[in-house]
């Protein structure tokens, strides 16, 4: 199901009750979990999360039956109902529409699904476009407000209004980066500092300082319909490059940072991306080296060979001291470190052994995670209760507003702790890839007498030089190993 305004959330509430009731009268059943993405469109699931955790707690044979007002509500792309009906089919879980009268645990109901899906699926062509037509009539009127706003703003009588606390960190993340600090670096100091995040995020990301580095918006301007949703179904969100309008418009809303430091942001990464254009394609090199002091590494040419040398270094010797190290040195000691783990798998075999023994911590996770599902339920069960006291005028608008905000949260923080529980009961990652890289070394037949790009792309994830002479690779599964470089090669 999908839900949004004040209306569907009450429909949802009573189409819950209704199939719970159904369920607990019925003692062939018994009531899983509610799925339900609310304020999301079904024309895609990929972006539907709920979905995504129903048809994976199928998949993991949680569910053999799956019941749904409408065909409108499962999906509004024809291709997707089908594809998932015949999936769940395959999983021996069955989907009963019960607005169409359509039940999929029956082969002859699935012309009729394809029928109800096409229709749904023209009713979500014939909304979207109507919407997009409103949305391009604000965006030339210059009316538009968008319904996100970025980070260091609020929206206040149709007004953007700063933050100041997140404003701070915006005007942080520009004056270091424009001083030479890597987008790296910055989102590990800002996990340091414990800076405030937005949108449900728990962790900071380089593509959302990237995002803050760029984004026009902080001088005050709009550059609007950067990315553009298809015409057609599914539906996909694509980044705008000509195919549609773009509108920019100045002085839409207050400025948080200065113009001259926007620039000189923009400055460095045009400079960055004109320095590297014709090598950073070609070396695997890029964006995998990271200095002592926390800064990206970058290529420069010496005397006709490339060297990376640590940006703070390039922007102000005084600040960083470490010198530019040649690429061949940095690929030889790659060489040096396979050959050795080549020799000595037994270090890899018997870190295998010992994370396989903390892993033996299986036991009990599926009787919590039931019980989990029953508290779900349960919660669920009482927002239900007090939306028909509500109906009934017994509680005042706010008191209802608090207690199903409590609820809701209440029910979202089982949800994730959920999630967790499951990652658990999941093969562990990290024992997955210390099995991985111990095959492909293991499978490697002959040392290796010069550098091998596609198993470097494949076994290492970064690299530090914490320290001048040292390189410490840090391979898949997250196992770490330094090396010495070669005094004839080490640097300059």
């Amino acid at each position: 199901m999908s839900s949004n305004s004040a209306d569907q959330l009450h429909s949802f509430s009573a189409q819950v009750q209704y199939y719970t009731r159904i369920i607990q009268n019925n003692s062939n059943m018994e009531l899983v979990d509610i799925y339900a993405d609310e304020g999301l469109s079904g024309t895609r699931t990929d972006k539907r999360e709920e979905f995504n955790r129903m048809i994976a707690d199928c998949r993991k044979g949680r569910l053999d039956r799956i019941l749904t007002k409408s065909v409108s509500r499962f999906a509004r792309n024809t291709a997707d109902a089908l594809k998932y009906a015949r999936m769940l089919r395959e999983y021996g879980v069955s989907i009963l529409f019960e607005k169409e009268n359509i039940d999929t645990a029956y082969m002859s109901s699935e012309l009729l699904l394809a029928l109800s899906s096409a229709q749904a699926q023209e009713e979500s062509l014939s909304i979207a476009q109507n919407m997009r037509w409103s949305v391009q009539k604000r965006m030339k009127d210059g009316s538009y407000l968008s319904s996100s706003t970025p980070y260091g703003y609020r929206i206040e009588n149709r007004n953007y209004v700063i933050v100041e606390q997140e404003a701070e960190i915006v005007r942080w993340i520009f004056e270091s980066y424009v001083s030479g600090m890597g987008k790296k670096h910055i989102v590990e100091e800002l996990e340091k500092m414990n800076a405030p995040k937005r949108f449900g995020y728990t962790v900071w990301r380089e593509n959302t300082v990237d995002y803050i580095l760029k984004n026009e918006r902080y001088i005050g301007n709009a550059l609007l319909q950067k990315k553009y949703t298809t015409d057609t179904l599914p539906f996909r969100l694509m980044k705008n490059k000509g195919e549609k309008v773009q509108y920019y418009v100045e002085n839409m809303n207050v400025s948080l940072i200065s113009r001259e430091l926007f620039l000189d942001a923009q400055k460095r990464i045009n400079g960055d991306r004109k320095e590297i254009s014709e090598y950073r394609y070609q070396s695997p090199l890029r964006e995998m080296i990271q200095c002592g002091c926390g800064h990206l590494y970058k290529p420069t040419k010496i005397r006709n060979k490339y060297y990376w040398v640590c940006r703070l270094h390039n922007y102000d010797i005084s600040k960083c001291s470490a010198k530019p190290v040649s690429e061949k040195a940095i690929y030889e000691v790659f060489v040096t470190m396979v050959n050795k783990l080549r020799r000595y798998n037994v270090i890899l075999e018997t870190a295998v052994r010992q994370i396989e023994m903390l892993n033996v911590v299986y036991g009990g996770i599926a009787e919590k995670i039931k019980a989990v599902d029953k508290e779900i339920a349960l919660l669920t069960n009482k927002t239900l209760v007090l939306a028909r006291i509500n109906e009934k005028g017994m509680l005042r608008g706010s008191e209802y507003s608090e207690k199903h905000r409590k609820l809701t949260a209440d029910i979202n923080r089982l949800r994730n702790e959920r999630k967790e529980l499951i990652k658990e009961q999941d093969e562990d990652n990290t024992l997955s890839e210390l099995k991985k890289l111990q095959k492909i070394i293991s499978e490697t037949e002959n040392p290796l007498t010069e550098f091998d790009e596609v198993l470097f792309r494949t076994i290492v994830r970064t690299i530090t030089i914490p320290e001048e002479s040292t390189v410490c690779f840090e391979l898949i599964s997250g196992i770490k190993f330094r090396e010495k470089i070669n005094k004839r090669d080490e640097v300059i």
